[in-house]
């Protein structure tokens, strides 16, 4: 009961309160998004003020959603005072005149539909609240599938996915050392960008990857800096290398997660420049990771041309990339500077487990060292 008596509240003081914007009247057209562990329900918001309010009473913020466009047809948004106090949202006034005669609050516009980025609309036919989802991403949308929930097709369109912190200007990273799709060479003036939350690259990929690298890893350290790196990676030098990467940073800025171990992707596309083209992108809104705490990694590249990371389940990087493979081989290691422990190490090609058939298979799927690195050409 304590959880929808804060429901209640929130949306209280989101419409009755005066803090809700409408979109039509918002300046930006960039969509929050937010959870609570306690209803199963996610929130949908242009209006930034009101994910603070809700994370301090318990929500959890899940940083941005989509980004929407300034005109375009209505969004309209329901709560439910009842049932669990659920919110909902659609385009169709006649959804939405039904649901005001049996009980529930019509709230105003929410936002705008508009673009070539489809929203999808998921039903959970086993809740109570939290009973719709929306998301633009395939797979967030195939693993609900998965799991039980009910695709109800394509609720409105986007015109963009990216993340909170995207305008934050990158920064130079690796100056003077880098060489060309990833290779490391002392070339005056060269450097590679680091970036928060650079937005995904969107595309429809298929769940099978030409490579699918995985497994559960451990890292500690004791010093200010340390990491390990987790990569496919192709076959010669300037050949590319794609991964995700656990790195703790001392500092205090936010945009770039200093302070914590924070989720890095790594993309160094074959052939790519030594001005930029390579890049790193922090992911702010991964899941967080703990000092010592054990977390599934998985890096897949698909022959289509883009790569994809997740933590702990979580999609947390997709981006255009390539990798060129020397005698139809990637090369996959993970290096650290820490400790850092691997269990059930895994990997798939074209979908069949190769794990201890590589052209040079990793020699356990069990390790534990640091300061070092271990591989295999698959």
């Amino acid at each position: 009961m304590k959880s929808n008596r804060l429901k209640l509240f929130i949306a209280t003081l989101l419409v009755a309160g005066g803090t809700f914007v409408f979109a039509d009247k918002a300046e930006a057209s960039t969509l929050y998004r937010a959870y609570n562990p306690n209803t199963g329900e996610h929130l949908y918001t242009q209006n930034h003020n009101e994910i603070p309010v809700i994370v301090s009473h318990g929500w959890k913020n899940e940083g941005t959603a989509w980004e929407a466009p300034n005109n375009g047809a209505l969004v309209y948004r329901m709560f439910n005072p009842n049932n669990g106090g659920d919110h909902f949202y659609t385009l169709n006034s006649n959804e939405r005149d039904h649901l005001k005669k049996v009980g529930w609050r019509y709230e105003g516009i929410s936002w705008h539909s508009g673009g070539s980025i489809p929203v999808y609309r998921l039903y959970n036919p086993n809740a109570k609240s939290g009973t719709h989802h929306y998301t633009v991403l395939t797979n967030e949308r195939d693993h609900l599938k998965k799991v039980g929930w009910r695709y109800e097709g394509v609720a409105f369109y986007a015109n963009g996915h990216s993340a909170p912190s995207s305008s934050v200007k990158p920064r130079h990273v690796d100056v003077n050392v880098t060489g060309v799709g990833g290779k490391e060479q002392s070339i005056p003036g060269s450097y590679r960008l680091l970036y928060s939350n650079k937005p995904f690259d969107q595309a429809q990929l298929s769940n099978v990857a030409t490579v699918d690298f995985s497994a559960d890893v451990t890292l500690t350290g004791n010093s200010n800096d340390y990491e390990t790196q987790f990569v496919i990676a192709g076959n010669g030098e300037g050949s590319g290398q794609v991964g995700v990467e656990l790195h703790y940073q001392a500092g205090s800025d936010a945009n770039f997660a200093q302070g914590r171990i924070n989720t890095t992707n790594i993309n160094f596309p074959a052939g790519a420049g030594t001005a930029g083209q390579q890049y790193y992108s922090v992911n702010t809104n991964a899941p967080r990771v703990a000092k010592g705490q054990q977390v599934h990694l998985q890096v897949k590249y698909f022959a289509s041309g883009y790569m994809q990371t997740i933590v702990g389940g979580k999609l947390v990087g997709q981006y255009k990339t390539k990798l060129v493979p020397g005698s139809n081989a990637y090369i996959l290691h993970d290096s650290t500077r820490g400790t850092v422990k691997i269990r059930n190490l895994k990997v798939l090609k074209n979908g069949i487990d190769v794990t201890r058939e590589g052209q040079v298979p990793f020699k356990a799927t069990s390790f534990d060292f640091s300061n070092g690195s271990i591989s295999g050409a698959y």
